[in-house]
């Protein structure tokens, strides 16, 4: 590892300090200012406070000074000249170009990254069980990220899609996960199960309504020119332009039903539009009233109205899991204390201080969003559970503690309660598409707890004559 000066200082505790960079590795290091003599030769000085492989030396914040480095653009540019550090993504390195980010890190300063667990960043409850190794037990892994926006690369990136691209192929996503932060390994929740929903709508379309459709079906030139001259004629006659442009469409489309030959003059007082028509004649007089209601007063009839039910959109899954956990010795009560905290900081929204305030009066002119996790089910050999469902990138929406599940208080030595109940409720980010029961890998994919893909992929093994082994999304 070559370890160059990037020529960048950040301010460590009120002191300058040199950031040192290898491109190859990605590896960054911080140290003291060089001490010179008279003779300009090396008297002291060098000595590491941080290093992104080995953490910040005692007395030193690792978590202040990696977001002290991500805030400073000239040394986030240098980064990313090669491999970036493992504290800084992508994007960090790419808004250092943009304007407006870079003018919001200028003015404001989000709150350091959580640090969870030590070095380690995981933690699990029982503290003695056996996860991952065969012959143990199935779990639940909770890995807990930063966020990031998964779709601003697109629109303000520096390799943004062109406007062309927006209007005709649409907006894409990329993984929301920005840094890892630790997780949380549980035992199997005792309620699981999966909703998946869709939603449908009633909608009606009626002979009139369809009428209209087929006559702008062929293009807006038309309509559009005849609303136009209708605007023009509600302004010169101190009218309301919006409606005499409805007026002028409306007319238009009579205009077609008569002019394309299957209509006559003639019919008008035998056809739908007759009742149409009286009732924009009325409407000028000020009588709101619908052709429908004529109808239905003078027949005793209503178009058809050919209800249908039509889908609008996918829906997001929620997702709700209950522990009780009681701690049998004082290391494992550490242990639960720090799960709760885990969650509940977690998902808390960050504060973004105007920068010098921090310590004064701490005003936050924005808010940051909370931190996001991933969920997986696991056998003992670590593996996905085939049997069960996959779970996308969610945001921790609710977390409770009853510090009292058996109705009333009972603690151990100093107030530690001897059992706590734990409600967490998730809701997934995106919803569930055909083509994720399809992902086999590739973009996105995720190989790990730490990595920054989102998307586990699915076993296509179809030796079963059943189809997939897995039961995907």
């Amino acid at each position: 590892m070559s370890l160059k000066d990037t020529g960048k200082n950040i301010n460590v505790n009120g002191v300058a300090h040199s950031v040192f960079y290898d491109k190859d590795s990605g590896a960054v290091e911080v140290r003291t200012e060089l001490v010179r003599n008279n003779r300009q030769r090396v008297i002291g000085g060098g000595d590491a406070v941080y290093n992104s492989n080995t953490g910040a030396t005692e007395g030193f914040n690792q978590s202040r000074i990696e977001a002290t480095i991500s805030d400073n653009d000239n040394v986030v540019k240098v980064l990313g000249t090669g491999k970036k550090p493992g504290f800084l993504s992508k994007d960090t390195i790419n808004l250092a170009t943009d304007p407006v980010a870079k003018r919001v890190r200028e003015s404001f300063s989000t709150t350091a990254k959580d640090t969870y667990f030590g070095s380690s960043k995981a933690a699990q409850y029982p503290a003695d069980a056996l996860y991952g190794k065969k012959n143990s037990q199935d779990h639940l892994v909770i890995s807990q990220y930063r966020y990031k926006p998964p779709r601003a690369k697109d629109i303000w990136g520096p390799d943004k899609s062109s406007v062309s691209d927006l209007l005709t192929k649409g907006l894409a996503r990329s993984s929301p996960l920005d840094e890892f932060l630790g997780l949380v390994r549980m035992p199997m929740p005792n309620a699981i199960q999966d909703s998946n929903n869709v939603a449908w709508g009633e909608d009606t379309v009626n002979a009139l309504e369809a009428a209209a459709l087929s006559a702008a079906g062929g293009g807006f030139s038309d309509d559009l020119l005849a609303g136009a001259i209708g605007a023009g004629v509600g302004l010169a006659s101190g009218g309301d332009a919006l409606e005499s442009a409805q007026s002028g469409v409306a007319l238009n489309l009579v205009r077609k039903a008569l002019t394309d030959g299957s209509l006559k003059a003639g019919d008008l007082n035998n056809s739908i539009l007759r009742p149409e028509l009286q009732s924009r004649i009325l409407s000028t007089l000020g009588i709101e009233t619908s052709a429908e209601a004529i109808l239905a007063r003078k027949e005793g009839v209503v178009p058809n109205s050919n209800l249908e039910l039509l889908f609008s959109g996918p829906t997001l899954r929620q997702f709700s899991f209950v522990y009780k956990m009681s701690p049998r010795s004082k290391p494992e009560a550490s242990i639960v204390n720090q799960i709760l905290r885990f969650f509940k900081q977690g998902m808390s929204a960050r504060k973004q201080n105007a920068k010098g305030g921090e310590g004064k009066s701490g005003a936050s002119y924005f808010l940051g969003t909370p931190n996001v996790f991933r969920l997986q089910y696991r056998t003992d050999e670590n593996e996905a559970i085939k049997g069960l469902n996959r779970i996308k990138t969610c945001a921790l929406t609710g977390t409770s503690v009853n510090y009292t599940p058996e109705g009333a208080f009972a603690s151990y030595e100093k107030g530690q309660p001897v059992s706590v109940l734990l409600t967490l409720a998730f809701q997934e980010l995106e919803p569930i598409y055909d083509s994720d029961y399809k992902y086999g890998g590739g973009d996105g994919e995720r190989k790990d707890d730490t990595g920054e893909g989102y998307r586990w992929k699915l076993d296509k093994n179809n030796n079963d004559g059943y189809g997939t082994t897995e039961v995907g999304y």
